[in-house]
């Protein structure tokens, strides 16, 4: 989805809307995105001297990979984010650099699509997966409980050491 800067009214909101498809050559997709089925982009952009402020909505139907079980399923992401572009650095800090007329925001709509990828999505209807032989399946709290009497291994063979006074 490319933005004409050229055509945007000085200081009116102008609304987009584009179905946008990523070019999986360009956009790999990274665990636990497998794929990106559709995605639906809303923009509100607009325009004050050479500053640009986008606002983007995206809903986007991928198929993710189970962190429990490790197989795929197809679920919807919705997100939301704030763009603010300028033509140079110095302007502002928070801004992104543009050059040209056109601002091409695939990138950044792909980096908000996995940015709301939950960190570890679980299917519908996953449950967690139970111990078995020669493994162990614990919760957090259990492992750092176990940690914690446990102590670090990693030093005990310090504390046969002998020193010479």
């Amino acid at each position: 989805m490319k933005l004409d800067v050229l055509k945007l009214p000085y200081t009116k909101v102008e609304t987009l809307e584009d179905d946008v498809i990523f070019d999986e050559e360009v956009f790999k997709c990274h665990t636990p995105l497998v794929e990106v089925k559709s995605c639906h982009v809303e923009l509100k952009a607009q325009r004050f001297e050479e500053f640009i402020y986008v606002t983007v909505n995206l809903k986007a139907k991928v198929v993710l990979e189970c962190s429990y079980t490790l197989k795929h399923f197809e679920t919807t992401i919705s997100g939301s984010d704030e763009l603010h572009f300028a033509p140079s650095k110095d302007e502002d800090e928070d801004c992104i650099e543009y050059k040209g007329t056109f601002i091409d925001l695939d990138p950044y709509i792909f980096n908000l699509l996995s940015a709301s990828i939950p960190l570890s999505p679980k299917a519908p209807n996953a449950k967690t997966p139970s111990s078995g032989k020669d493994y162990r399946v614990l919760t957090e709290d259990e492992f750092l409980r176990e940690k914690e009497e446990t102590g670090n291994s990693q030093f005990d063979a310090l504390k046969d050491l002998e020193f010479d006074e």
